[in-house]
């Protein structure tokens, strides 16, 4: 495993980390056992990375005891992560976040459900937060109670961003950055490095597609991805699919695509951690070896010429 440093809290992470979103079931069934088991590995390859949310799991929040029941042995070894601001959106009664304590509560909740005295990473959640005040008083306030160590933001958008790092403190920002969405690349990642915001990306593998293990007759059951199954949704699917293909000239020297597309993500100078999901701990196993390689840069130049931005 290879360990970088995240932004200005100066933290050694592994290249790779943990995103827990998955083990909740909203990916499809996992056993506790399995999802533990997960974890554990992902720990044992040398990960010291986890990312969870109090949105995740089905129920809400399953991710985050999983996450913390499994970390408990090792807690003073791993750097824990989570986000808050979507508690209830999916059952159609998100908070309206109009007041900090509203954070704080939630703050207060995920600490119990990880079973830690303190967050070491604390999010929010909202990627098109327009006005910040809210979390960001917030996030103060638990800062200097000891709660949280160190808060940052989920988002795309590089204004929201601008905004939330309007006085400097935000450490980092997760974003959505794959070999099949290289936007971040134009702003988001440059804003990023130049301001010593450490970076989390999320969907590395692009939900799966990169990985190129699926075909266009594949369909999909989880609630993550039914959206693909017809539609305009089927329509880029399918537009991925195709461009996949193009890329498997990556797999030279026996790498895999995931492998490739983890180390497309980590050929890029702001980018401190990725943090793909797994369910099983092979697929936890896989994704931690992708540091034992990288791309060369004439493959990583092909890549860009192929994908486009």
């Amino acid at each position: 495993m290879q360990y970088r440093t995240l932004g200005k809290t100066g933290w050694k992470v592994s290249a790779i980390g943990f995103g827990a979103w998955g083990i909740g079931g909203q990916w499809g069934p996992v056993e506790q056992r399995q999802a533990l088991a997960t974890l554990s590995a992902a720990y044992d390859a040398g990960m010291n990375f986890f990312d969870t949310a109090d949105a995740y799991g089905d129920p809400p929040g399953l991710s985050e005891e999983l996450t913390g029941k499994a970390l408990a042995p090792h807690r003073d070894k791993v750097y824990i992560a989570s986000k808050v601001g979507n508690w209830a959106r999916r059952a159609g009664h998100p908070l309206p976040f109009t007041s900090p304590l509203h954070v704080i509560n939630c703050c207060h909740a995920s600490l119990y459900r990880l079973g830690t005295e303190t967050i070491d990473l604390y999010q929010c959640h909202i990627a098109n937060l327009d006005e910040p005040d809210v979390f960001l008083d917030a996030f103060e306030q638990l800062k200097k109670a000891g709660k949280i160590r160190a808060y940052g933001i989920s988002t795309n958008d590089v204004k929201v961003l601008e905004r939330f790092n309007r006085d400097g403190q935000c450490a980092t920002c997760q974003l959505d950055y794959s070999l099949l969405n290289r936007e971040p690349e134009r702003e988001l990642l440059p804003y990023c490095r130049t301001n010593n915001i450490g970076t989390i990306i999320r969907g590395p593998l692009a939900k799966g597609v990169a990985t190129g293990k699926f075909t266009r007759a594949t369909t999909f059951s989880d609630s993550v991805r039914q959206g693909w199954n017809d539609g305009a949704g089927r329509e880029k699917f399918h537009a991925q699919l195709a461009l996949v293909e193009k890329l498997r000239f990556l797999e030279a020297h026996g790498r895999t695509m995931p492998h490739a597309a983890l180390q497309y993500v980590l050929a890029h100078a702001a980018v401190s951690v990725a943090i793909p999901g797994a369910k099983s701990p092979e697929q936890a196993r896989t994704n931690a070896a992708a540091t034992q390689g990288k791309l060369l840069p004439d493959e990583v130049e092909r890549a860009r010429e192929l994908t486009g931005v």
